[in-house]
């Protein structure tokens, strides 16, 4: 980062470690320009145990063919998502009395085309995957996830609890 050591009282990472190339060195940073007894954290989805809402989408197209089975291969296991994982990260780059905790998110949707709406503008790396397919697979997997949403029942809202994994240290 282009800023000089000990800058900030704190520094944060939300929703964006698991983009990162080498988070490890994304966390050193992040240490390095807060200054002796500042806070740095950082939070990641858990795509592979933690958001029922977009497993449902990711198993589905998974189940459609071989593209969707490499998509769930990347989206479940990017880095820094496992439990524990961003605690070790924090003690590997010397962050003192660490905190790694569970957050709870409930997404509710009021219809399938709520919760379609922003995958199938191409939002995230679901989005991406969605409209990156021909029109024909396009209209395949819109029907199968629509029918994954909808599980046997009329269209109409839903909730799903979705898991984060935040984590906290300290500078020493």
């Amino acid at each position: 980062m282009p800023f000089e050591g000990g800058t900030f009282n704190r520094a944060m990472a939300l929703l964006v470690l698991h983009f990162v190339p080498e988070a490890g060195n994304a966390v050193g940073e992040m240490r390095r320009v807060v200054r002796s007894g500042g806070v740095v954290a950082a939070a990641v989805w858990d795509h592979l145990g933690g958001m029922p809402g977009m497993r449902m989408m990711v198993d589905t197209v998974a189940a459609l063919g071989e593209s969707g089975r490499q998509l769930r291969s990347r989206y479940c296991f990017q880095p820094m998502m496992q439990p524990g994982e961003l605690r070790r990260t924090f003690a590997e780059q010397r962050l003192v009395d660490i905190a790694e905790m569970e957050l709870t998110i409930r997404m509710d949707y009021q219809s399938f085309a709520d919760y379609w709406a922003p995958i199938a503008a191409g939002e995230g790396p679901l989005g991406k995957y969605v409209v990156a397919l021909d029109a024909a697979e396009r209209a395949r997997t819109d029907a199968a996830v629509r029918d994954a949403y909808e599980a046997g029942r009329p269209d109409g809202p839903r909730s799903f609890a979705n898991v984060a994994w935040a984590c906290r240290g300290i500078v020493p």
